[in-house]
């Protein structure tokens, strides 16, 4: 019996949630304060039940924009994808799913960020690129150091 060949592939990307805020607006656009800017990313993965070769992932970008004195904006936005992994050895799932996957959806979430962000009023925000490979293998390094502590 032949062996089958290795499928990845994209199904569906979808907006999953997004959240827009700016609870000092109007007078956040006449601060002087240049404000600091926080990002964080996570990302989750779930199999689709009743369907064994579809796994969803939702990366999620919030990003926090303040000043000392008050908050300019608060976005958090949901990348979702639907993909279709068959015949992939396990051992090659987990960089799929945390590296491929991710590096996919970034692009989209990067858009939608920068256009919530343009139309609550403020300047667009461009995230800046991210290396989920850098991201994983970090984590892979801190996970192995806490299992040998």
């Amino acid at each position: 019996m032949a062996e089958q060949e290795p499928v990845f592939m994209i199904e569906r990307i979808y907006v999953k949630d997004l959240s827009f805020e700016s609870p000092n607006a109007p007078q956040s656009f006449t601060m002087a304060e240049a404000p600091s800017v926080d990002v964080g990313l996570n990302t989750e993965t779930h199999e689709v039940p009743g369907s064994p070769d579809l796994i969803e992932v939702v990366l999620t970008v919030t990003v926090n924009a303040k000043s000392s004195e008050s908050t300019y904006f608060a976005v958090e936005v949901q990348q979702g994808g639907l993909f279709r992994l068959q015949n992939i050895p396990a051992e090659h799932q987990p960089i799929l799913l945390a590296v491929h996957c991710p590096t996919i959806l970034f692009p989209y979430a990067r858009e939608a960020v920068a256009d919530l962000v343009g139309r609550g009023g403020f300047q667009p925000l461009h995230l800046h690129p991210v290396n989920f490979e850098a991201l994983y293998q970090q984590a892979q390094l801190e996970q192995s150091q806490h299992t040998t502590q």
